[in-house]
């Protein structure tokens, strides 16, 4: 018995005396343990050289000066001298708007403490240019915001003048200034209510703007009655603005200063300040457009806690570099740490002729429901104007709306029978009235008697007749039309840069509504974008892909079906011309210069009777391609005719 408890405590002894000779920590435990509670901000149980709670204080503090940016930290080395060391730290900073990480090395002093370290704690060991008496300062510097141009390389949008138009509440007391935003926002015409919540929520000596005016608006007002408001503030400045309110708005878009949604929205990429682009070419080039923000991580003096405690005569602590040192001084410029320049935007060419556009907007200002123009060059593709009429109210009729073709769309329905072995002098068959599987088809109100009858098909088309078409829905299938649209360019796959419908033609369509899409309408839907280009694609002869930005790569893909040949687009032209000079379009005939050539529609919607009807008109004169469309008016010629006149001169 006496001899086993002699080897337990042999046994005990080497244990014990075997960890008390283990070798104590070198440095490098300590080490990374320090490099990870610098990366994460929390110390642990680290032990310094002054109270943990002050260091991690000032850590906090570093941390909150530049949240949510904080850098990785990794130790490289640690540098053994007796009972002192000397620790190596790596630090990557990824910091917004910047391409590559900021790094740079630093190092902690640490001294032996039995078998344990302390740390000497600095700010230094954060970054080497640091004192204790300072914070980290993040700032962004936004470039110069690029223009969008004209074809002809000139700004469409730039810095203009404006007038922001507010209260300042320096001054007025809460009444006065309730009273105030009252009378302003009837002078100006906004929601008073709306602009008195926002008085009320600035502070009490804050400028609180209501509105931003272009400099005619800001002159149409009645300055006496503005000026006689209490405590009216207008300050002059500069955006980035198209010559007008309405010029190409749906398609250049606006800017904005970025609102506190912008910014959440933004993870960071946008900051207070900071012109955004809202809409249109601005939003969707708006990186290209604000280029890459400049940033500059500066150490600026610690700003001291002044505060209530101050009001009631308690001492604050302000934080110094050493014992009897004076602070900081508040004053002093900023000490760069690591900064990037901006970079400017980069402009932005369009295709636009501004001038023409100017003239299409003016071509639509009285029609009194959603329209546009579009106005292309077949040789180019070149988009030169696209403008919506007021009614569209901002949006973008001209490449966005999908609506039945009408008449407009026999020119596809031409090209079918063309490729059945038709040519302009073959004869159909145009009756008052045709049925299509049941289903009774009528030619327009107030049609040509002397055109009815065994008409050739270019008489069939310069009178619009619908049962000449409708009849040959037997012989022309649903698939054939739809090819023979999509060689004409309806239904493509391009990238404009904005978001466009080139039309679609179903392949499905059967019986009656087969009957239909033979005259544009059963489920055949376009924009007026899409029939510029089925104009264009037949002036130019070949398939047209429509661009807008200059250089821009559109990967357009033609749709399905048998590409047009110069031929059948050659008889497809003659059609055309038929239309103005004995047909509906003869207010092109006297507009001088090249042939114009042309196609009417009407199509009916609605379940009105009699049934309201879209507008339309497709023309080219030289190597000048129009659409034409009013959402709701007459026939295509009285409606659309003088628009795309008005449109066809303006391109001279």
């Amino acid at each position: 018995m006496f001899r086993r408890i002699k080897i337990l405590l042999i046994a005990f002894v080497l244990i014990v005396g075997g960890s008390a000779c283990s070798a104590p920590d070198d440095g490098t435990s300590t080490a990374e343990a320090l490099a990870k509670a610098l990366a994460s901000h929390t110390l642990g149980d680290l032990s310094f050289d002054k109270p943990a709670t002050d260091v991690q204080k000032e850590l906090t503090e570093l941390a909150k000066s530049i949240d949510p940016v904080w850098p990785t930290v990794a130790v490289s080395g640690v540098e053994l001298s007796e009972d002192t060391a000397r620790v190596s730290l790596n630090y990557t900073w990824t910091l917004p708007d910047t391409t590559k990480p900021w790094t740079y090395s630093t190092g902690a002093d640490m001294k032996r403490d039995g078998k344990s370290w302390i740390i000497t704690w600095s700010p230094e060991m954060v970054e080497p240019k640091l004192k204790a008496s300072e914070r980290f300062k993040l700032s962004t510097t936004n470039g110069q915001r690029a223009d969008i141009l004209s074809a002809d390389g000139e700004a469409i949008v730039k810095d203009r003048s404006v007038h922001i138009v507010g209260i300042n509440k320096d001054g007025l007391s809460g009444a006065e200034a309730e009273a105030s935003a009252k009378a302003l926002a009837g002078v100006l015409e906004i929601d008073a209510a709306v602009y008195v919540a926002k008085v009320k929520a600035y502070g009490p000596v804050a400028f609180v703007d209501a509105i931003t005016l272009r400099e005619e608006a800001f002159n149409a007002l009645d300055q006496n009655k503005l000026k006689a408001v209490p405590g009216i503030l207008v300050v002059r400045d500069t955006l980035p603005l198209a010559p007008t309110r309405t010029f190409a708005s749906a398609l250049l878009g606006s800017v904005h200063e970025a609102t506190a949604e912008d910014i959440e929205k933004s993870d960071g990429k946008v900051i207070a300040g900071q012109i955004v682009g809202s809409g249109g070419l601005q939003a969707a080039f708006d990186a290209q457009l604000s280029g890459t923000p400049g940033i500059t991580l500066s150490a600026v003096p610690a700003v001291p806690a002044a505060s209530a405690n101050a009001a009631e005569g308690t001492a604050t602590a302000v934080a110094t570099d050493g014992p009897g040192a004076l602070p900081a001084d508040p004053n002093a410029p900023p000490k760069i740490l690591f900064a990037v320049d901006p970079v400017d935007g980069k402009d932005l060419k369009t295709t636009l002729v501004p001038a023409m556009q100017s003239a299409a907007e003016q071509a639509l200002e009285s029609v009194k429901t959603p329209s546009s123009i579009v106005i292309m060059r077949p040789s180019t593709g070149a988009i030169l104007a696209s403008a919506n009429g007021p009614d569209s109210n901002g949006y973008n009729t001209a490449f966005l709306g999908q609506y039945a073709p009408g008449s407009t769309f026999k020119m596809a329905s031409s090209l079918g029978l063309i490729r059945m072995g038709m040519g302009p002098e073959s004869i159909v068959s145009c009756t008052p009235e045709f049925t299509a599987d049941g289903k009774k088809f009528f030619n327009a109100p107030g049609y040509a008697p002397d055109a009815l009858g065994q008409v050739s098909l270019t008489t069939a088309i310069a009178h619009s007749c619908n049962t000449a078409f409708v009849s040959q829905f037997e012989k022309l299938s649903q698939g054939k039309l739809a090819d023979a649209a999509g060689a004409l360019g309806i239904g493509m796959e391009n990238d404009l840069g904005l978001d466009a419908f080139m039309g679609v033609v179903p392949r499905d369509s059967k019986g009656t509504e087969h009957a239909a899409s033979l005259i544009g309408q059963g489920k055949v839907q376009v924009s007026p974008l899409a029939m510029a280009t089925m104009m264009s694609s037949m002036v130019k002869g070949t398939v047209v892909t429509p661009v807008l930005i200059d250089g821009h790569d559109g990967k357009s893909k033609s749709a399905e079906g048998a590409i047009l040949t110069a031929k059948e687009a050659g008889e497809l032209r003659i059609l055309m011309r038929a239309v103005v000079t004995e047909g509906y379009l003869s207010t092109l005939a006297d507009l001088p210069g090249a042939e114009a050539i042309g196609k009417t529609g009407t199509a009916e919607f609605g379940t009105e009777n009699p049934p309201r009807t879209h507008s339309w008109v497709i023309a080219a004169q030289g190597d000048i391609a129009v659409a034409v469309f009013v959402e709701d008016g007459d026939l295509g010629a009285i409606t659309g005719g003088p628009l795309a006149k008005a449109a066809l001169s303006a391109a001279k």
